[in-house]
């Protein structure tokens, strides 16, 4: 039987039992004082002690300390995860390994809005229109969470949560500058926020710009805008309706060489919008949540490499060939989802709820034509939280998941919640979950017209990448137990022990083709196809001491043991990753933070280089006068440099200035 029909199977028998009766004040008091309340482990708002997954949460307080600039660099605040820069604008994040630039194994939401690409794959986390300074938090699942947001929320789902406009009156300002040294650093960013009647409003601009790694063409000039308005309606409606662009250039390639025909320096352009519109309302005893979204990338990289020499294996070598090359693509995507949660009583709650999403690409180099080719996945889903009395609390939860590319799936978990009075739970979760393959993986027909120079003088076709229309999802099937704690002293503790199995990886292979006269040689063209396992299993211990503004520290490590049948995948893994960061206010005006990262060595899965230990050591000061002006100077990577994601990718130290304020 497989998994995720095992486990369906068990969700279906335990919710035919009789549900028991709880004192009426227990269940009011444990879910108002247990904490701060997340959404995304289950989409019903629960304090952190009844999450029936593994979470961790950077909040405003962290992100500031940071001193971040990147987006992706925050989740190396976060145990387990692993960031590295393919190159200075091209971030790649992963959970445990399995990392590369268009990873594919994360979920990653904005305000409930996937900016998962549905043409390559990944996250483009430095054109997304999104600005750091407008997130409120970030809630991370650590582990499958395809029970609620289907599938490719597979190792783990981060949902990045913005700012109500009511939070942001005013005008705020801050502009970013380092000296001369790689990456040379120029940010600027301004905030006007205001209210008129029941509406508040909030408008961001800002611009990104820097030089990345010395030794490669990797500089990025990034302009974003940001729009959110709020209306808080009658009967307790809020609608919120938000939309942005960015506005991307970055260098892409190396100096041209018969080995970098198909990746010449040159510029990409790349502009992101999105268009979100949600609609709440809040009663009594239940909540109803309706999202449209909208969301549109579209990438312009082409360029004429200029002769070159043809090689063929088996087969004569041709000087003076020509060819075109169109990296263009335009994806695009739209979702219509509703949410409903019911509290029943007070020892049952459900939620439930559907989504229709349909996913547009247009590629010539993706899928030879210019047609936009289209990918419709419907959903439903549901779960309800048990508590079963005072101290035990079930979670049982699927989702039913159709797409055109796939036959219909189902993404089931369950988890059971020991509670010892207010400050501690021991949470034991089993979990399945899929991940589809991408249009390219399965209908991908990537080929160039190559001119063959006189006396040949003639164009063949030579292809280099043919999808398989019969691959499978990968599958994933995830057992942990752990332990959360809020101890009197002020530390919270999270305590992971996990195991999990990945099978039916889709994993390249190759297909062997024969060229056309008067080229006769058979040449193997890449594909990809369903094999390979990899088991890996570890602990995973997250540390916060959030007292009050003048002090707070955040720390966590991970301990991993893969077994993988493919080499790169288990070389992909590191067995360990720690951080500690730390925040001391002594005073109004002083402010001192600072972070320490390890990652142990790794190898990318796009890459061919073992990268070695990195330790990197970032600090930060800030000076705040009473009139809302701030001074902060903040000096990264103030170790030794260190090799990133591949060995030319070198960190240099870089100490910037950024000054800030408001009215």
């Amino acid at each position: 039987m497989q998994t995720s029909l095992r486990i369906s199977v068990i969700i279906l028998l335990l919710a035919w039992t009789p549900a028991q009766a709880q004192t009426p004040a227990t269940a009011a008091d444990d879910f108002f004082d247990d904490g701060p309340l997340i959404l995304t482990a289950s989409r019903m708002a629960k304090p952190l002690l009844e999450s029936p997954a593994s979470v961790s949460v950077i909040d405003r307080r962290m992100i500031a300390a940071s001193g971040a600039r990147e987006l992706a660099e925050l989740f190396r605040l976060v145990p387990g995860f692993v960031v590295g820069f393919q190159n200075g604008h091209s971030p790649a994040v992963s959970y445990h390994g399995l990392g590369q630039e268009f990873g594919r194994q994360l979920q990653v939401l904005i305000d409930g809005r996937s900016v998962f690409i549905p043409s390559f794959g990944g996250v483009p986390w430095s054109n997304l229109p999104l600005l750091i300074e407008d997130i409120e938090r970030i809630e991370v699942i650590r582990g499958p969470n395809a029970v609620t947001y289907g599938a490719n929320a597979f190792l783990a789902t981060i949902n990045i949560i913005t700012r109500h406009a009511a939070e942001d009156y005013g005008v705020q300002y801050s502009a970013t500058a380092s000296d001369d040294s790689n990456p040379d650093i120029k940010d600027a960013y301004l905030r006007v926020g205001n209210q008129h009647q029941d509406i508040d409003w909030r408008l961001s601009l800002g611009v990104i710009n820097d030089d990345g790694y010395a030794s490669i063409n990797d500089s990025k000039r990034s302009a974003k805008i940001n729009f959110r308005m709020d209306l808080l309606g009658s009967s307790n409606q809020l609608w919120t309706f938000q939309l942005g662009s960015s506005n991307s250039e970055a260098g892409r390639g190396f100096p041209s060489s018969p080995e970098t025909i198909s990746n010449i320096e040159r510029d990409e352009e790349a502009t992101n919008g999105y268009l979100n519109l949600q609609w709440e309302e809040v009663r009594d005893s239940s909540t109803s949540i309706a999202r449209l979204t909208h969301t549109r990338q579209q990438v312009t990289d082409n360029y004429d490499p200029g002769p070159f020499t043809l090689e063929i294996d088996a087969g004569p070598s041709i000087a003076g060939v020509t060819t075109f090359i169109d990296f263009d693509r335009v994806s695009e995507r739209t979702d219509l989802e509703f949410v409903q949660t019911d509290d029943l009583n007070n020892s049952l709650r459900l939620v439930y709820g559907g989504s229709a999403r349909r996913d547009r690409v247009k590629s010539l180099y993706l899928l030879n034509d210019e047609n936009f080719h289209v990918v419709d996945t419907s959903r439903l889903f549901g779960g309800f939280e048990w508590r079963i009395d005072d101290d035990w609390l079930l979670d049982l939860g699927v989702m039913l998941e159709d797409s055109s590319l796939t036959t219909t799936e189902s993404s089931p978990r369950i988890s059971l919640i020991r509670k010892f009075g207010k400050r501690h739970a021991l949470r034991l979760v089993a979990s399945a979950a899929k991940r589809n393959p991408i249009l390219w993986e399965s209908e991908g027909e990537t080929e160039f017209n190559v001119n063959l120079p006189a006396p040949i003088s003639t164009t063949i076709v030579i292809p280099t990448w043919i999808g398989n229309n019969e691959i499978e999802p990968e599958q994933i099937e995830s057992y942990e137990a752990g332990l959360r704690s809020q101890l009197a002293s002020g530390i919270e503790a999270d305590i992971k022990l996990f195991r999990y199995e990945i099978s039916n990886h889709i994993v390249p292979s190759s297909v062997p083709v024969a060229l056309p006269p008067p080229i006769n040689a058979v040449i193997d063209v890449e594909s990809d196809k369903n094999g390979e396992s990899t088991r890996v299993r570890g602990l995973e211990v997250a540390f916060g001491y959030p007292v009050d503004d003048w002090f707070g520290v955040n720390a966590g490590f991970s301990v991993v043991d893969a077994q993988s049948s493919l080499a790169d995948f288990e070389d992909s893994i590191p067995d360990h990753t720690a951080f500690v960061a730390a925040q001391y206010r002594p005073s109004a005006r002083h402010e001192f933070s600072g972070a320490f990262y390890y990652l142990d060595e790794i190898k990318w899965i796009d890459t061919s280089t073992v990268i070695p230990v990195a330790r990197r050591l970032d600090l930060r000061y800030a000076y705040h006068l009473r009139n809302s002006f701030n001074f902060e100077i903040i000096g990264q990577n103030l170790l030794e440099d260190y090799a990133d994601y591949q060995s030319e990718n070198v960190h240099d130290q870089v100490i910037y200035l950024r000054f800030s304020g408001g009215f």
